[in-house]
């Protein structure tokens, strides 16, 4: 493997070559329950609402429900609209402020 293929710090292979089999299972389990916690902390609920400020002056509110966001919706997806708006009304006299509210509605049944 070249250098420019590896994702790790070198001596991250070197421990990995020394490792049982056993050792490296339970390496790639515990990588999966990371990932798993990750993708998990990202995930939200369907509803939500962003409020856009502008020298402390409501300018834009968008609320989202279940209705349009059947499967529920991602941090960094909520993350991406509130900078986009907050983008929108930025110039350089101005305070631009936002806010996030989530609903948690957890229902096994969704």
């Amino acid at each position: 493997m070249s250098k420019k293929e590896r994702h790790f710090h070198e001596d991250y292979y070197k421990v990995l070559e020394k490792c049982t089999k056993a050792e490296l299972i339970t390496k790639l389990e515990d990588f999966d329950k990371s990932n798993r916690r990750t993708e998990w902390k990202l995930d939200m609920s369907g509803e939500y609402k962003i409020t856009i400020y502008k020298n402390k002056k409501q300018v834009q509110e968008l609320n989202f429900t279940w209705e349009d966001n059947p499967h529920g919706c991602r941090w960094d997806e909520v993350k991406d609209l509130e900078h986009s708006l907050m983008a929108a009304y930025q110039d350089y006299d101005s305070l631009v402020e936002s806010e996030i509210l989530i609903k948690n509605d957890w229902d096994e049944r969704r």
